[in-house]
């Protein structure tokens, strides 16, 4: 196929509500917004990407879990509420996750502080073009 674009289990139901409804110090904004926020982003910039490169590519969300594939290779993207992480499974970097760092406003990842955005961006580049 031709391409062409340019956990952590909780023991008690108590502690997944309450990390649902923790709120970034300040904001108002609990994490599960700013995930869900996130997860809707790489969305819209993966089909943006898509449909302007003419490819094949099809981005699919039920909003905790973003599916980018080729019919080849699969990208999964989710959100973790006990962790409070973004997780990326992807066929070139294995498992990332990645952490809110709220005095940056971004998602990065904790070993290489790589941003999500551009990370993701980055591999979907590599996986699919």
């Amino acid at each position: 196929m031709p391409r062409s674009l340019g956990c952590f289990a909780s023991s008690s139901k108590d502690f997944a509500i309450r990390a649902l409804l923790m709120v970034d110090k300040g904001s108002g904004v609990s994490y599960l917004d700013l995930a869900r926020g996130a997860l809707d982003s790489l969305v819209s910039m993966v089909e943006e990407k898509s449909s302007s490169a003419g490819s094949l590519l099809s981005c699919d969300s039920n909003g905790d879990v973003v599916e980018i594939s080729d019919g080849d290779s699969d990208y999964l993207i989710s959100w973790h509420a006990q962790t409070q992480q973004i997780w990326v499974a992807s066929p070139v970097s294995g498992s990332v996750r990645f952490v809110y760092d709220a005095d940056q406003g971004l998602w990065c990842e904790q070993r290489s502080g790589r941003e999500l955005f551009a990370f993701v961006r980055q591999e979907i580049c590599e996986i699919f073009c």
